[in-house]
């Protein structure tokens, strides 16, 4: 019997002392579950079936008419109870239901990714013209790399804020969060060690160019500030921290990264963010919003044509590391020029190309900064048995009130 939404309301769930968690609706229910290494095998409150396991514990709803579950020890498994397992902030709940929180500063909407058709949907919204998201719908071809989301995986350090207590204020948050996209491999190229080494080398030739030459009697731009900074904050990391560019070894330190590296990141990723709150404020509120869509909408081809040009023999220095990787970053600093040709066309005239050069640069820096302010778990089977909930249960009853004479339902 389905059972109607106002059943599921706040109300005290969780009484047992053999709980190691409190919670006061079913989205915490649900979330606190996991945090503590539990997996939902079945969530399906609008018909009042649920089951989770894990920790050696197990969570059922009893075979009875009123919402009761019970926490009981897993016979097959030997009973622990784990201190929590990822960060405790709403917007890494969210990620449980498969929904990147945005950066509200940056005037940014959560984005709903947890399927691969929240995924095209999402892609559509930022490009309406379906181009890119049939270039995604293409890669996921069985045939082809049903398991990765290339380029399209941006989004997540692209606009989600940081997802943890800064650093700057509680020196012991660094924990790992949960992968919320459908894919296996989904960290991309701003996770990636090619991503940053290539990256830096093209900057310098970008700040070196012809463009910006300094010799006397020549026309030329001066190097904008925001590029510079990136430069001089990109070099201080990578001269400091091994960890800033070798993922191997930062991913090998998920709840103990060197906490001077993590404060310079997030100093570094703040920099950049107070650089586009005044970009929305000049230029217009959605200006990040469709740099970002511009990105991507570019981004998703490079896998394709990385492979082209490595068959061709016209691949680009790899810096002895993987060589379709760097290739790829090498194509993201091509795709600027059509990056710009995309904002103009999104009415950016009144906005000088050099502005959204420089904000593009200063763009990608900031993912970098936030991936290594993170860690992302993937599992070998996150794409065919991905531990997320459907997104359309995130707050699923949060909003009713008592007192209408609804069932209460409890944890014993």
């Amino acid at each position: 019997m389905k059972i109607p939404n106002q059943a599921i309301r706040d109300t005290t769930m969780l009484t047992s002392k053999e709980v190691p968690f409190q919670a006061s609706n079913l989205t915490e229910l649900a979330t606190k579950a996991i945090r503590h290494g539990m997996t939902w095998t079945v969530f399906r409150p609008e018909y009042g079936v649920f089951l989770a396991e894990g920790q050696g514990h197990i969570l059922r709803r009893l075979p009875q008419p009123t919402l009761v579950l019970e926490y009981i020890p897993d016979p097959r498994i030997p009973a622990k109870i784990s201190d929590s397992l990822y960060i405790e902030s709403p917007a890494v709940d969210k990620l449980f239901f498969g929904i990147l929180e945005g950066d509200r500063s940056l005037n940014l909407p959560d984005y709903r990714i947890g399927t691969t058709k929240e995924v095209y949907e999402t892609m559509y919204s930022l490009d309406p013209t379906g181009t890119a998201t049939k270039k995604i719908r293409d890669n996921r071809h069985p045939s082809f790399e049903p398991k990765c989301l290339f380029g399209f995986s941006d989004i997540i350090p692209l606009a989600a804020p940081i997802l943890h207590e800064t650093m700057l204020n509680d020196p012991k948050q660094s924990h790992p969060i949960r992968l919320p996209i459908p894919a296996q491999y989904s960290t991309g190229l701003l996770s990636h060690k090619e991503g940053f080494v290539v990256f830096s080398h093209r900057l310098d030739a970008f700040i070196n160019s012809p463009r910006y030459t300094r010799e006397k009697n020549v026309a030329s731009l001066a190097v904008p500030q925001g590029l510079l900074k990136v430069q001089h904050a990109f070099k201080h990391l990578q001269k400091t921290w091994q960890e800033w560019e070798d993922e191997v070894l930062a991913n090998s330190q998920i709840n103990n990264r060197p906490i001077g590296l993590l404060r310079c990141c997030e100093l570094a990723w703040s920099m950049c963010e107070k650089h586009f709150i005044k970009l929305n404020g000049e230029s217009g509120e959605s200006f990040y919003r469709d740099l970002m869509a511009s990105h991507l909408k570019n981004a998703v081809n490079y896998w394709h044509q990385a492979w082209n040009r490595m068959r061709e023999g016209t691949a680009r220095d790899h810096f002895g590391l993987r060589d379709y990787i760097a290739e790829g970053m090498h194509l993201y600093w091509d795709y600027l020029e059509l990056v710009v040709e995309e904002m103009v066309s999104r009415g950016y005239t009144a906005v000088p190309t050099e502005v959204i050069r420089e904000a593009w640069v200063m763009m990608i820096f900031k993912g970098f900064c936030w991936w290594r302010s993170h860690w992302m778990m993937e599992g070998q089977d996150m794409c065919e048995a991905p531990e997320r909930l459907p997104s359309e249960y995130y707050d699923y009853g949060k909003e009713v009130k008592k007192g209408d004479g609804e069932e209460d339902f409890v944890v014993l």
